[in-house]
């Protein structure tokens, strides 16, 4: 298993839709930024401003971070945890 550290902070939770297939979404209250180290095969996607993370219960998260895409980017590719 591979990980990567990232400082982060709740952003949202999505908990599937409803019987209408209207998104049924959680705002996280405000944070300040924490460290949290993250298993690489949890994470579904990453925006400039976001990680989509798959987490317990069939929710899905977003999570706001420092830094940018490029540096994520470039870690991973470090690793060899990413096809340019």
């Amino acid at each position: 298993m591979k990980y990567i550290s990232i400082r982060i902070r709740p952003d949202r939770v999505f908990h599937g839709y409803d019987e209408n297939r209207t998104l049924i979404v959680d705002k996280m209250p405000a944070s300040d930024f924490v460290e949290k180290v993250i298993k690489i095969e949890r994470i579904l996607s990453v925006t400039e401003d976001y990680i989509f993370i798959e987490t317990p219960h069939d929710t899905v998260q977003t999570w706001e971070y420092e830094g940018d895409l490029a540096e994520i980017k470039r870690r991973l590719a470090a690793v060899g945890m990413l096809i340019d």
